[in-house]
């Protein structure tokens, strides 16, 4: 059963999943619950993001330590065309989360001209709480998530980092992960898969990359690691949409 999207921010350029729940049975994809999946270290750099094959933003993340914590922030802009007008939106995303990968809150800004929207979540046992706003109006909210729940926002690509590294590689398989769209105020369940190993072109290097295939329920992408599981690239061919690594 798919749920409804309930629009929060009026901007999506890249993408726009539909979580889907109960999408898989047990049977066919295996929980991911290996308790000794940790995040460790911390890592930096940035995307290019492509549409058509032409440059339309950049990303530059960090995810960092933050005392016993973690804190993954990122600085993003994307230049779109709007009635034949081009629009530059800027994103600033932070996400706090322990090395269990449970999120402690979420905070995302976005901007266009003298247009801002703010998102905030504070993630609890039994309902978290957000607030949505936009100018002078405030909208506050509550939902039932998750402890583990992974927090994918609409065009923030350095997330995606964080579910690679909840994917069990030694159990391998299919593998449901719950998830949660703040901007979209939308939660539900993805899947993942292991493609293995494929041959791919980035920055003019034909590269033997880890496959990972990913399943909203409605949209398709795809991940490719390095040996070292470092994401390289993301692929969302419905959208045009390709993010690569610089």
């Amino acid at each position: 059963m798919k749920r409804p999207i309930v629009t929060i921010f009026g901007f999506c350029v890249c993408y726009t999943f539909i979580l889907t729940t109960n999408s898989f049975s047990q049977a066919n994809a295996k929980l991911a619950d290996n308790p000794f999946l940790n995040y460790t270290g911390s890592e930096q750099g940035k995307f290019k993001i492509l549409f058509n094959g032409e440059q339309i933003g950049q990303e530059k993340f960090q995810i960092l330590g933050d005392g016993s914590n973690f804190k993954a922030s990122a600085e993003i802009h994307l230049t779109v065309e709007r009635e034949k007008e081009k629009v530059t939106f800027y994103l600033n995303p932070t996400l706090q989360f322990t090395r269990r990968f449970e999120p402690i809150s979420y905070q995302v800004v976005q901007e266009a001209g003298v247009n801002k929207t703010k998102a905030r979540i504070n993630f609890k046992p039994g309902r978290s709480e957000a607030v949505y706003e936009t100018g002078q109006e405030k909208d506050s909210r509550e939902i039932e998530l998750k402890p583990d729940v992974l927090v994918l926002d609409d065009n923030v690509f350095h997330h995606y980092i964080l579910l690679t590294r909840r994917y069990d590689f030694l159990k391998g398989g299919l593998q449901e992960f719950p998830a949660f769209i703040p901007q979209q105020f939308l939660a539900g369940s993805i899947s993942v898969d292991d493609k293995g190993l494929e041959r791919v072109t980035l920055s003019d290097r034909t590269l033997s990359l880890q496959h990972l295939l990913v399943d909203s329920g409605e949209l398709q992408f795809g991940l490719w690691l390095n040996e070292r599981h470092e994401l390289l690239k993301i692929s969302v061919p419905k959208s045009n949409i390709d993010v690569e690594r610089e």
